[in-house]
């Protein structure tokens, strides 16, 4: 896009080939009706499916439609930050390729960041069809973060639905390090010591049919990661 748009959308992909082109068409149904200019970025995360090629087609005839292609799978957190490194919107939402939070659901997000909040940060206030062992790990792993992490309290770090200024884009993704779902930590931890203001805004959050938490990854990667936040707050000032 020739000029710079008001709004990038940020979705990180792996393997999303049954649900990808929904999620697009829904979401530009909603964009092409804002009436606001944007650009929507979907990063690759190495799919071994053919989420590329579906997204190719449809950025065939929807010019605001990108893709970027890591090498191989990295993790949400390289996706994610690859994507808002490289949107050029004055406000930059990154979104589950799920689409288990609506789009719409932005609006009420623009305002705080037209005034004082440089993050907003989605809390899943009503959630719909998640399993009761998925609750338990989720309040677990946020219980974790705040005792080996954050400064300041926290809601709820994992909702996969966050929009920023472009000043606060460019200010915290540099500074990240975590490839793995544990970037939404890192990027409040950052947020925090940036003294960056971060409202949490409630939102609906359903389920999607396919979408998984790794046991494995819950108990040993991700206090791993965070211990890996905390080291840097601990040795690197900068």
């Amino acid at each position: 896009m020739s000029d710079t748009p008001y709004l990038s959308v940020v979705i990180p992909a792996f393997n999303e080939s049954h649900r990808i082109e929904v999620t697009l068409s829904e979401s530009r149904r909603y964009l092409d009706g804002s009436g606001r200019s944007y650009e929507v970025i979907v990063v690759d995360d190495g799919s071994g499916d053919d989420t590329v090629a579906r997204v190719q087609a449809l950025a065939a005839d929807w010019p605001a439609l990108h893709v970027l292609r890591l090498p191989s799978n990295q993790g949400k957190g390289a996706a994610v930050r690859t994507g808002c490194l490289a949107a050029s919107g004055e406000r930059v939402l990154f979104m589950d390729a799920d689409h288990s939070t609506r789009i719409e659901q932005l609006e009420a997000f623009l305002p705080y960041l037209d005034g004082a909040y440089e993050v907003v940060a989605g809390v899943r206030t009503f959630q719909e069809g998640e399993s009761r062992s998925r609750r338990i790990i989720g309040l677990g792993f946020l219980m974790l973060a705040h005792l080996i992490v954050f400064r300041k309290a926290v809601v709820d770090s994992q909702c996969g639905f966050k929009c920023f200024t472009r000043e606060a884009v460019q200010a915290i993704f540099p500074r990240t390090h975590i490839n793995g779902g544990t970037i939404d930590v890192e990027i409040l931890y950052y947020a925090h010591r940036l003294d960056l203001p971060v409202y949490f805004q409630p939102v609906e959050w359903r389920n999607a049919p396919g979408s998984t938490i790794s046991p494995l990854r819950c108990l040993v990667q991700d206090p791993i990661d965070m211990i890996r936040i905390r080291l840097r707050d601990v040795f690197d000032k900068g």
